[in-house]
């Protein structure tokens, strides 16, 4: 098998492309690949759904002011 259809290779690439890991060639040359490879876009379209849903169904709390003040506190600003 080609490394670069491997399904390993190619997930890693698309979520360090997600984590801004690539520098931006490699980003460009992954989007690239993207649009004219049906598995490189399936990879990317699985990871976006996936990073969306998350985003949608984990509700982070606020930073509460007493908490932001007691950590001040503690390192004394």
């Amino acid at each position: 098998m080609n490394n670069e259809t491997d399904p390993r290779k190619l997930k890693k690439q698309v979520e360090m492309y997600f984590d801004r890991e690539l520098d931006a060639q490699s980003a460009d040359e992954l989007i690239q690949r993207v649009n004219s490879d049906p598995s490189y876009y399936q990879a990317y379209k699985q990871e976006l759904i996936i990073r969306d849903n998350l985003r949608r169904h984990i509700h982070r709390p606020s930073e509460s002011s007493q908490l932001i003040q007691a950590i001040k506190n503690q390192i004394g600003l």
